[in-house]
């Protein structure tokens, strides 16, 4: 059995086990932070070269790298969420949202100090981005990281090609989502169009997306830092449903959050430029060597 496949099993089943337990008690809970450092144990497991992932983060040099990896989420949600909206106008409904996500005394005084709802939406987005937030996320998406990017992604290009390699990584990462999303309605709750099947087939061509982005900011940073900081910020985003009504719930496959088929249309777009510029730049290479 390939160190590869050694890998991958081990770090399916500890965290489906670990999920069925979660459903045997009736909460999700803090698992899902648990199963995150999961992927970084698959690699202790089968010896990957951990020291040599890129642990120097090399600021001078992948400053704007650095600066992608932070900001890139936020742009891709916000985005992704006018999207959806200028789709769906009617669901633009935050006095709605408001109502939903404060209790009744919070509703009340907001009301009356007359608070327009982008003074929420802007609070949100800057807790977000507040670095002294970010630390957190970015230690568990790292464990990640280093399973994904660090160790899987290489293996998989190595033996298929950079972009069949990324296209296969991508489902592997989606697919080990699966359990969460069928048993707790994980993402995109379990009343949406095409429930339960399409959730699935829609969260991985997102993680497909993502993962051609993150193996991006990897590979010219050199730095396993970059991958987890896009991950942690993808994960800490603010979130569109603070502005979205409760009246279509079914809608939830297409948005406003960036995993929806027409909110993930902005990191998607990125993703399929990134796989084109890559392959014409080898091409370029392969014709300059030979000429």
């Amino acid at each position: 059995m390939s160190k590869l496949m050694k890998f991958l099993l081990f770090t399916f089943i500890i965290v489906w086990v670990f999920e069925g337990i979660a459903t045997y008690n009736g909460s999700l809970g803090g698992t899902l932070a648990l199963c995150m450092l999961m992927p970084m144990l698959g690699a202790l497991l089968v010896k990957a070269n951990i020291k040599e992932m890129g642990w120097r983060l090399r600021f001078g040099k992948n400053w704007k790298y650095i600066f992608i990896a932070y900001f890139a989420p936020t742009v891709f949600q916000f985005i992704g969420a006018v999207f959806y909206f200028l789709v769906f106008p009617h669901d633009f409904n935050p006095d709605e949202a408001f109502q939903r996500f404060m209790s009744p005394a919070e509703y009340e005084e907001f009301v009356q100090n007359g608070s327009p709802f982008i003074s929420v939406v802007v609070k949100d987005i800057s807790d977000s981005l507040n670095p002294f937030f970010s630390f957190v996320p970015i230690i568990f998406a790292l464990g990640e990281e280093i399973g994904w990017r660090g160790y899987m992604y290489p293996e998989l290009k190595e033996g298929y090609g950079r972009t069949k390699g990324l296209l296969i990584g991508g489902v592997i990462h989606g697919a080990w989502h699966f359990p969460a999303m069928l048993l707790f309605g994980f993402e995109y709750g379990k009343d949406y169009i095409g429930a339960p099947l399409l959730g699935l087939v829609v969260f991985c061509f997102y993680t497909v997306a993502m993962g051609i982005v993150a193996d991006y900011l990897y590979v010219k940073s050199g730095s396993i830092w970059l991958p987890a900081i896009f991950h942690a910020m993808i994960n800490s985003e603010f979130s569109p449903r603070q502005v979205l009504g409760n009246s279509h719930p079914e809608r939830s496959i297409f948005g406003p959050v960036d995993i929806g088929i027409i909110s993930m249309l902005p990191m998607v777009a990125v993703a399929v430029f990134l796989l084109w510029y890559q392959h014409k730049h080898e091409q370029m290479e392969i014709e300059e060597y030979f000429s």
